[in-house]
């Protein structure tokens, strides 16, 4: 009898036991908070200036329209773009009611109305602009993403229209009490009398008609050492072991959980932790809130930063950050990482890491000569080979790096973002 009491409860602790290994392995809903106090063990000093969310908001560019077809474009380099964005952050959003997108002549509206348009370039939270804008706070479509926000004044009467634009590209959400009177619209679109035209092109996008002129850039780095990213992504270095240590200067750590990849001959980051799969719903929010957490943390930001969209179909685990130079994104090629990091994310939980270990020191730039970059038809025709016939959905002013042995050099160009949010810059 004892023997098969034995035996009975024997069973039953393997049957817990596999229970729980279940639990674990899987990420039941409620383990999540042991899942997360797993990650967050490691507390690092961090190696850089940290950031917040909002900051990382602000859009890729502001697109004047100010009737007769004429338009201008800020980019954040431009003087004037802060001056507007400055005035529209005060004023206050409210009583939003949903329409279709087709409600409005855009095109009508485009050609005819002075107006503003902030395009972000990518699908922003509603409660993630609301740090950014003063937009109602018991917005009943707040759960919704918007990448536009479009303000025109009617020219047949004293009206001030705002409308949010969704980002399912179907809906649009006009604020029925925004507190900006005709003469703000008239003040705002007034900036962009003197500046560089632009013309219309196709599907939203706009290219100057007048030659725009930048500093090459001339800025010294330093880099973070292994040592000090070891010691920063590992609760204990003690415990990794290096696997690989190639001739290139290609190192990879590992504590058999989280694996960190050091390509130190061209400075760049990969670092990977095992995250349990799960079927529980990614929140973009969260997510976004999670990597600047984690960068906070593990290497900071060192120069400006902006939320944008990464390359591939919409997702909202891959989270990516360019960086800004000057007023411009960094933009690298294929041979040269350089410019932004990249995570992927589940449920708030860091899987992957990319990122430059080079740092740039502005303190200590040598500005050389202005160059000139095309416009009109010439930038156009370069436009469209490069593009390779696919959809353009913007372009901008850019630099691209090029790795020298103390500095990085920064030559101005454009660049365009196609529909699969691939950019390219245009020789």
């Amino acid at each position: 009898m004892i023997e098969k009491l034995k035996s009975v409860v024997l069973a039953s602790l393997v049957v817990i036991s596999l229970v729980q290994s279940y639990f674990l392995a899987y990420s039941m809903p409620s383990m999540e908070a042991n899942v997360k106090t797993e990650q967050n063990y490691v507390n690092a000093d961090p190696l850089g200036a940290q950031e917040k969310v909002e900051n990382l908001l602000y859009p890729e560019q502001l697109v004047l329209h100010m009737g007769n077809d004429k338009h201008t474009v800020f980019y954040p380099n431009d003087t004037f773009y802060n001056m507007v964005l400055d005035k529209l952050q005060v004023r206050e959003f409210k009583g939003f009611q949903r329409d279709s997108i087709d409600k409005i002549n855009w095109e009508q509206v485009r050609q005819n109305d002075l107006g503003i348009e902030v395009r972000f370039g990518r699908a922003v939270p509603f409660e993630l602009l609301q740090r950014v804008f003063k937009v109602d706070a018991d917005f009943l479509f707040s759960g919704d993403m918007v990448n536009r926000i479009w303000i025109f004044a009617r020219q047949d009467r004293e009206e001030v229209r705002t409308f949010f634009f969704s980002s399912d590209g179907q809906n649009v959400y006009e604020s029925l009490r925004a507190d900006l009177t005709v003469q703000d619209i008239q003040q705002y679109t007034g900036f962009g009398q003197y500046w560089t035209p632009f013309k219309y092109w196709d599907g939203g996008v706009y290219v100057p008609e007048q030659a725009k002129s930048f500093d090459i850039r001339r800025v010294p780095y330093t880099a973070y050492t292994s040592d000090q990213l070891q010691r920063n992504l590992f609760s204990d270095p003690s415990t990794t072991n290096i696997v690989q240590d190639q001739q290139d200067g290609t190192q990879i750590y590992t504590d058999w959980k989280r694996g960190l990849k050091l390509e130190t001959g061209v400075g760049w980051l990969s670092y990977t932790d095992i995250v349990a799969p799960t079927d529980i719903q990614n929140s973009l929010t969260d997510n976004i809130e999670s990597a600047v957490s984690f960068v906070n943390l593990h290497g900071g930001w060192g120069q400006t930063h902006r939320l944008v969209r990464s390359e591939g179909p919409a997702n909202d685990s891959v989270i990516k950050f360019q960086q800004y130079y000057a007023g411009l994104p960094i933009i690298s090629g294929e041979n040269f990482r350089f410019g932004y990091m990249q995570l992927t994310i589940q449920r708030g939980l860091v899987s992957s890491y990319e990122r430059s270990m080079f740092v740039l020191n502005s303190g200590k730039e040598v500005k050389g000569a202005m160059q000139k970059l095309p416009a009109g038809s010439d930038l156009l025709a370069r436009i469209r080979e490069v593009s390779g016939g696919e959809t353009v959905e913007s372009i901008f002013p850019a630099y691209r790096p090029k790795l020298e042995e103390d500095s990085m050099l920064l030559q101005p160009a454009w660049a365009i973002r196609l529909a699969s949010g691939e950019v390219r810059t245009v020789d």
